[in-house]
């Protein structure tokens, strides 16, 4: 089946079971997912993602089925008619006031209302721990929305640390967001999960963050799951001016962070990861953002900055909007960040799908540079010029080049420009790719660099009339540019032959040219496979489809084997 349909069936089926909140201004699109009891679900994880502590869908605790009277670990809170007066847990009929602070091991606390308890934050610090839980004994700390009426958090950002803390169904609005840690010592985080709720922003802010990371060099924060949540509406799409107003936000001291299958849209950014520095680069890695809806967003939908191990993985980004400031791109990295993979994602109707920004200083001393494998890109094309002086779109961009970048078995289909290099010289690594329906290039080198010398272009599959300028400011077809420069083996130049280009199914005809065509991974400049196995344990030799990809012989060039 076909990704884009299956995504579309996804969405389609997740819709039919939205929950109802009975309250005209929640979006009726959050989706809640409550899992079966006793289960970890059946979440499969997005290509080359390693498993957290725990299953993102895993299954909450039953509440009591007749609550009538208090319950040791079960809490039920609402702000707007509770008391905590001789009441220390409370029950539906007669709630607490306040969420206990803190929360102990192996609690079960139901939010009901709009809840508002507030000094400087609407602070939930949670003592849970790694145990199995055990109501009122042990266990990690569940703070879940009531189904009937509807957990609010409005006016401040909810402020989450300790250990082992899990949010569930929340609706954030009216100034109300998500901070994980804090910029004072004492509110450390680690193993908190955040599903299942939305967070809806104010468009005319001047900045701000719906969810958002601290961690400190004495407390970094660790261990955090962000899933199945819709950020959305923050900042203004037409500002003149960048107001860093996002979706997430995740910053230096934070590691071991998964943010999976969130819908991100309607907002002046999506996510970013940002060290802040070449000297705290290392403090910011293994951030893993993969199979989120990333749409109608300004500048970028994901953005890297100076951090280590991130892995992006099959992210569908779409309409990402032109800024005054900085061109609109699908996913973009710059300021050295090192062993960044961008695997298996859809992108389309960016002005660049995927752009390298200038490296500022070099990149980090270990791993071997940006991965950029398996990918879907499409509609890179700009009408007119842009706000940034563009006149093209780009499918892929690279514009540092401290360190190799590696563009390994993608499909670019439908953009002015397949790759391209802008500024400064770079080293690009081009092979196992089909580029097809190109309105300028297919390759475009710029030529005051020595990019092409340092380029290697082999086995990439062309369109009839290759259009390559390899840092000569000359357009070649692919003979001439072979003959000319000794390089582009194993390239073909021929119709492609896609099932169905009309419906998004860019996968190959048995007949076409490109069908094991490729080189495998071994005969590749660098394995690139074999390296991601090396560094994380985790085989990505699939194609977007989660094929798997032969073990011997050749295999399809482009994005998908089957």
């Amino acid at each position: 089946m076909k990704k884009v349909l299956l995504r579309t069936t996804l969405i389609a089926l997740t819709l039919i079971g939205i929950t109802s909140c009975n309250k005209d201004d929640i979006s009726d699109s959050l989706i809640e997912k409550p899992p079966i009891s006793g289960s970890e679900g059946d979440y499969v994880l997005p290509i080359g993602v390693p498993n957290a502590w725990i299953s993102p869908d895993i299954a909450r605790p039953e509440r009591p089925t007749t609550w009538d009277t208090e319950q040791i670990g079960y809490y039920f809170v609402e702000y707007a008619v509770g008391t905590d007066t001789d009441n220390t847990y409370g029950t539906p009929s007669a709630p607490r006031k306040t969420i206990p602070y803190p929360v102990p091991a192996g609690s079960y606390v139901v939010v009901a209302g709009d809840y508002h308890y507030v000094q400087n934050y609407i602070k939930l610090e949670g003592e849970g721990t790694g145990e199995a839980w055990v109501a009122g004994e042990s266990g990690p700390v569940w703070v879940v929305s009531d189904t009937e009426n509807k957990a609010e958090i409005t006016g401040k950002p909810l402020l989450i640390s300790g250990s082992y803390v899990y949010l569930d169904g929340f609706y954030f609005h009216s100034g109300g967001r998500i901070q994980l840690g804090s910029y004072k010592l004492g509110f450390q985080v680690d193993h908190i999960l955040v599903r299942n709720s939305e967070m809806k922003g104010e468009v005319d802010v001047a900045g701000g963050v719906l969810i958002n990371t601290v961690g400190l060099k004495e407390e970094p924060a660790s261990d955090i799951i962000i899933y199945n949540n819709k950020a959305h509406r923050i900042g203004p799409l037409d500002s003149d001016v960048d107001i860093d107003a996002r979706g997430c936000s995740i910053q230096s001291y934070t590691s071991n962070m998964w943010v999976l299958d969130n819908e991100f849209s309607n907002s002046s950014a999506g996510l970013q990861v940002e060290a802040g520095s070449l000297e705290k680069q290392p403090t910011a890695h293994h951030i893993y953002i993969a199979r989120n809806h990333i749409f109608n967003i300004a500048q970028a939908g994901i953005g890297i900055k100076y951090a280590l191990d991130i892995i992006i993985s099959e992210n569908v980004i779409h309409d990402i909007i032109d800024t005054p400031w900085s061109p609109a791109k699908g996913i973009g990295f710059q300021y050295a960040p090192d062993r960044v993979w961008i695997l298996y994602n859809e992108i389309s109707n960016a002005y660049t799908g995927i752009r390298g920004g200038s490296d500022n200083g070099g990149a980090g001393t270990n791993g071997k540079s940006v991965f950029i494998i398996g990918n879907l890109i499409k509609d890179a094309t700009i009408n007119g010029t842009a706000y940034n002086g563009a006149t093209s779109g780009l499918g892929i961009e690279i514009n540092n080049g401290a360190t190799p970048r590696y563009i390994i078995n993608n499909t670019i289909v439908n953009s002015d420009v397949g790759v391209a290099n802008g500024y400064y010289n770079s080293t690009l690594f081009i092979e196992n790719n089909v580029i097809s329906n190109t309105r300028d290039f297919d390759i475009m080198l710029e030529d005051s660099y020595l990019t092409g010398s340092q380029s290697t272009l082999k086995n990439n599959h062309f369109d009839t009339e290759a259009k390559i300028s390899w840092s000569n400011g000359v357009m070649h077809n692919l003979a001439s540019f072979q003959a000319a420069f000794n390089k582009g083996e194993g390239c073909i130049s021929t119709d492609p032959l896609f099932k169905d280009a009309n419906a998004n199914d860019f996968s190959l005809q048995e007949s076409s040219a490109a069908v094991e065509a490729a080189l495998s991974p071994n005969d590749l400049s660098f394995d690139v496979y074999a390296h991601f196995k090396a560094l994380y344990g985790i085989d990505i030799k699939v194609d977007i489809n989660q094929v798997s990809r032969p073990n011997t012989g050749f295999w399809n060039m482009g994005a998908y084997e089957d």
